[in-house]
C-alpha cells in the first residue's frame, strides 16, 4: 500500500559544504519525499551549490538553529518533517516511508522515532538508542532530551497545535517536547518508537555536545516554566530527574578540569559497551 503521507526533510547549513554533501547524498532521490535546505552562511561552495540544486532552498541569514528550522516548516509541503542537520546521514533509506506509513496507520500518532549512530569524538562510533521507548512518559522528561531529534518524523499538524520552536533556546527541541508533553491533556496524542536497527549516522560535532553548559542552563529554565502548568508530584519527579542529570554533568565537567579525560574515556565505554560500533 502506498503512503499517503508527504515527507518533508528539512537540512539547515551553517558554512560546512562538505557536511552538506554527505547529507544531501544520503537522501537524494527519495520517493514521497522533498529536500529543504536552509543556508544561513556565506560559504561560496554553497552558495554555488544551491543555484542547481534539485530541491527547495533558502541563502539569507538567520537567527541560529531555531530560526533556520521555522523557516524549513514554513517552506515545507509535506504532511510529516523530519530535520536532518548537516553532517547527519540518512543511513536507513526505507526509514522515512516506513515512518509516514505509520502515521498513516494512526492518526493519534505524533511523531515517529527510532535509534541512531551517535559520531562520538572521545570513544568513537556508538548506537545511541532514546531515553523513551515503551512508555510515552517515561523516565520523566527532567532526565533530558527523551527522543533522538534526527530521527523524530512529526506531523506537520503538531507544530501548528504545539508551536514552532523558540528562538530564545540552543536546546529548543528540547524546549518543544516538553510543550508537546503538556499538550498531551488535551490532545491525547502519541509517540511511536520505530525499534530496530539506527536509521541516522548523527555528527557527534554539533552544539548539543559542543556547548552543553549553555544547554544544560537552558534545560533548567526550561523545566522552572514548564513547571508552573504541573502538579506538585509531576514538579517533584521532574526536579529529581533534573537534579540527578546535573550530578552527572557536574562530573564530566569536574574530571575534564582535572585533566581526567581518559578516566571520563574509560566510563563513557563502560557505559556504552554493549553498543560501540567499533570494540
Amino acid at each position: 500500500m502506498k503512503n499517503r503521507i508527504f515527507l518533508s526533510i528539512i537540512t539547515i547549513t551553517l558554512n560546512n559544504f562538505e557536511e552538506l554533501l554527505r547529507t544531501v547524498e544520503s537522501v537524494r532521490d527519495l520517493n514521497g519525499c522533498e529536500h529543504i535546505i536552509i543556508n544561513g552562511g556565506e560559504c561560496p561552495q554553497t552558495l554555488e551549490f544551491l543555484q542547481g540544486y534539485y530541491g527547495k532552498s533558502v541563502s539569507e541569514p538567520d537567527q541560529g538553529i531555531s530560526d533556520a528550522f521555522n523557516k524549513g516548516i514554513r517552506l515545507s509541503s509535506g504532511d510529516a518533517i523530519i530535520m536532518l542537520n548537516s553532517g547527519d546521514i540518512l543511513l536507513d533509506r526505507t526509514y522515512p516511508a516506513r515512518a509516514s506509513q505509520i502515521l498513516d496507520q494512526d492518526p493519534q500518532i505524533d511523531f515517529v522515532h527510532a535509534d541512531l549512530i551517535f559520531e562520538d569524538t572521545l570513544i568513537g562510533s556508538y548506537i545511541m538508542r532514546p531515553l523513551r521507548t515503551k512508555n510515552i512518559l517515561s523516565p520523566n522528561i527532567g532526565r533530558g532530551m527523551p527522543y533522538r531529534h534526527q530521527s523524530m518524523v512529526v506531523r506537520k499538524e503538531v507544530y501548528g497545535r504545539v508551536g514552532f520552536f523558540n528562538l530564545n533556546y540552543i536546546c529548543s527541541d528540547f524546549d518543544w517536547v516538553c510543550r508537546w508533553e503538556l499538550d498531551l491533556k488535551k490532545s491525547h496524542g502519541k509517540a511511536y518508537y520505530s525499534q530496530g536497527d539506527p536509521v541516522i549516522i548523527m555528527d557527534g560535532g554539533g552544539i548539543s555536545s559542543t556547548q552543553e553548559r549553555k544547554i544544560i542552563l537552558e534545560a533548567i529554565k526550561i523545566i522552572r516554566q514548564r513547571n508552573k502548568h504541573i502538579s506538585f508530584l509531576e514538579k517533584t519527579r521532574s526536579y529529581s530527574a533534573l537534579f540527578r542529570r546535573l550530578v552527572l554533568f557536574s562530573v564530566r565537567v569536574f574530571l575534564k578540569k582535572l585533566g581526567f579525560v581518559n578516566i571520563l574515556v574509560i566510563i563513557k565505554r563502560i557505559k556504552y559497551k554493549r553498543f560501540l560500533i567499533i570494540k
